[in-house]
């Protein structure tokens, strides 16, 4: 009987371990912030891991009333110079990339998913100080630092 007890409270032991581990996963947050320059409104918004402070997809939102850009002003323009950007972002692994022209704005969204992303195609529209998110941690931390310093204000 008492090596019973023993056997019951060592698979008790057990399971509350593994149940605790299982449920302390990377919990996953985001965090959104706003700047507003030249006309154009961008929003970052960033999801990362919080246990290991790692990035994992980082969303961008880009809205411009055609009246408000300085030296464009027009649908067509605007469409003349964000096109052939847009185009290169296409058909990379990881990245989605799209552009909504209405009538008066446009929306241009665009999402990394690091964790799914053909760094060697990437690479060559990200730049070359674009490091592999593979091999190299994208801090939260360091992310937020950064958009703080050019201007972009956390949105909560």
């Amino acid at each position: 009987m008492k090596n019973l007890k023993r056997t019951l409270l060592a698979f008790a032991m057990l399971f509350v371990v593994v149940l605790t581990t299982a449920c302390s996963g990377s919990k996953t947050a985001t965090k959104t912030f706003v700047r507003e320059n030249n006309g154009v409104k961008t929003t970052l918004t960033y999801t990362y891991n919080e246990s290991d402070d790692k990035v994992i997809k980082q969303t961008t939102i880009n809205e411009g009333v055609y009246a408000n850009i300085p030296n464009l002003k027009t649908k067509e323009a605007v469409k003349a110079v964000l096109d052939p950007i847009a185009e290169k972002y296409q058909g990379i692994k990881g990245i989605k990339e799209s552009i909504d022209y209405q009538e008066d704005k446009f929306v241009e969204t665009l999402e990394v998913d690091y964790e799914n992303l053909d760094y060697e195609k990437a690479k060559t529209i990200m730049g070359e100080s674009f490091q592999d998110p593979k091999k190299v941690k994208i801090s939260m931390k360091k992310s937020e630092e950064l958009v703080t310093q050019q201007g972009f204000k956390e949105q909560k």
